[in-house]
Formats: structure tokens, C-alpha cells, sequence
């Protein structure tokens, strides 16, 4: 094994390594915070769906964990932020969505049960290709809600920053590890890039977003306040 091999394998495992805390920010400020104000649920969802389908596409296609695993996590903290968001944002109809995630659960069931099989040797093809259209689909809502807003709420700036710096070391794993996989390194490029925008978005957009969120807070303290009266 040469020096490159060992080295995009150990910033494989690095990159895992981060993934388990790269979300854990935004999950803090929104717990804290008792808010999703800022974050849009479209974006979280996809994220969701784009980390869990590029895990299944690595998986079925027996590509080591190290050049991939942090997906699996990714999927289920991006998860966990969807159900913040739900918890969070008043007027939300919580039956159908949680209809929705089951059935998300069983036709992941059935995609990593059937989805090696030579009958189904299109679905690798859907789940290698979907990640990528998902990731920049899921990104321009944020976007653009960012846009909207004139401030980015309740975003973690460490944790879309780790995102970006995961997605350009995945980058370059990918080319050493996985034998320049076309759709994995388009699927990282893209990630790349829209984590980016929205990590300047976060850094131009800080002053309006310190104002935006204080009634945030202000809210938060008042129902603490109320539950310890």
C-alpha cells in the first residue's frame, strides 16, 4: 500500500471522526434556543435523504467505510434536526410527517435488502445519482430562505464549516480510495460548494442574525421561567 493510500485512509477516518460532532452545534442552538428560527425543514429533510442514499450506494457497492462512512452519521443527525424542527415550529401537521418517515424506514429496508440484486441494478444507479441533486436541491432552500429572511437564524456557522471541509477532504479521499468514482466526487464538489455559500452567508449575515435570534431567546427564558414557577 502506498503512502497516498494510507494517507487518504487515515483522513477518511478523520473526517468520520468529525462527522460524529458536525451537526451536534446546530442540534445545541436549536435545544438551547427552544426555536428552529431560520432553518428550512425542505433542506433538513433532503439532507437527510441525500446522506442516507449515498450510504446505501457506497454500502451496496462495497466500497471500504472509510471512504464513506461519515454519511451514516450524517443521516442520522441531519434526522434529528428534521425532528427539532418539528418539535420547534408551530403549525405543523405531525401525522403526515411522521407517515412520511416510516415509509422512508421501509423503502430503505427494502433498498438494502433488494438492491444489490442483478434485477435491481438500476436502483445503484438512482442512488448514486440522487445524492448530488439533492445535496445542491436541499442547499437552495436554505439558500434562499437566508436570502428572504436577511439573516440566517438559528445556523451553526462550525457546522455547515465542517461540512465544507468534509466535503473537500471526501473530495480528495475519493480520488485515492474509490477509484475516482465519478458520482461520488461530483456528489462532494457539490456539497462543497453549497456549504460555502452558506457558510458566507453565516459570516455576512451575522449582525442581522444576532437581532433576529435574541427574541428567540428572550421566548426560550420565559418558558423556562414558566415551568420552574
Amino acid at each position: 500500500m502506498s503512502f497516498a493510500d494510507v494517507a487518504a485512509a487515515w483522513l477518511g477516518y478523520a473526517v468520520i471522526t468529525g462527522a460524529c460532532v458536525v451537526k451536534l452545534p446546530q442540534i445545541y442552538l436549536m435545544v438551547k434556543n427552544r426555536s428552529a428560527e431560520g432553518l428550512s425543514e425542505t433542506s433538513a429533510a433532503l439532507d437527510a435523504i441525500a446522506a442516507s442514499s449515498f450510504s446505501y450506494y457506497n454500502l451496496l457497492k462495497g466500497f471500504p467505510i472509510s471512504g464513506w462512512g461519515e454519511q451514516g452519521i450524517v443521516a442520522v443527525q441531519a434526522t434529528a434536526v428534521l425532528l427539532l424542527i418539528w418539535m420547534y415550529r408551530d403549525g405543523i401537521s405531525l401525522p403526515v410527517r411522521f407517515a412520511a418517515l416510516v415509509a422512508w424506514i421501509a423503502a430503505s429496508i427494502f433498498l438494502l435488502n433488494e438492491g444489490h440484486k442483478e434485477d435491481y441494478k438500476y436502483i445503484l444507479v438512482i442512488l448514486g445519482t440522487s445524492p448530488t441533486f439533492m445535496t445542491a436541491i436541499s442547499r437552495i432552500p436554505q439558500i434562499f430562505l437566508n436570502w428572504q429572511n436577511g439573516h440566517t437564524g438559528q445556523l451553526s456557522a462550525i457546522t455547515f464549516f465542517l461540512q465544507f471541509l468534509g466535503s473537500v477532504a471526501r473530495f480528495l479521499t475519493t480520488l485515492q480510495i474509490m477509484g475516482k468514482d465519478v458520482l461520488s466526487l461530483v456528489s462532494h464538489a457539490t456539497g462543497a460548494v453549497f456549504n460555502l455559500i452558506v457558510v458566507l452567508q453565516i459570516y455576512f449575515q451575522s449582525t442581522s442574525s444576532s437581532k433576529a435570534v435574541r427574541p428567540c431567546k428572550s421566548i426560550a427564558v420565559a418558558m423556562t421561567t414558566d415551568k420552574e414557577v
